[in-house]
């Protein structure tokens, strides 16, 4: 039986975001719908990068203990 009092990777938290500044061909400044900035990055793995272009809705995947960062997941 696991430990329920350890601490574990939690759950990845997934939002909307809209990119305000791109900072690099796969990281943009995005912000989350209550005002929080953000830094968002497209995976390495992805074959085909989408175009990021500033005011483009976005979904980012977030670690539920740093909301400073994310993974852009799809563009919309």
């Amino acid at each position: 039986m696991p430990n329920q009092n350890s601490v574990s990777g939690g759950d990845p938290i997934i939002g909307k975001a809209t990119i305000i500044q791109q900072l690099t061909e796969s990281i943009v400044r995005a912000s989350l719908p209550n005002g929080k900035i953000i830094h968002a990055h497209l995976p390495m793995k992805l074959k085909e990068k989408p175009a990021l272009t500033i005011g483009k809705c976005i979904l980012v995947k977030m670690n539920p203990y740093d909301f400073s960062r994310g993974r852009i997941i799809i563009d919309k």
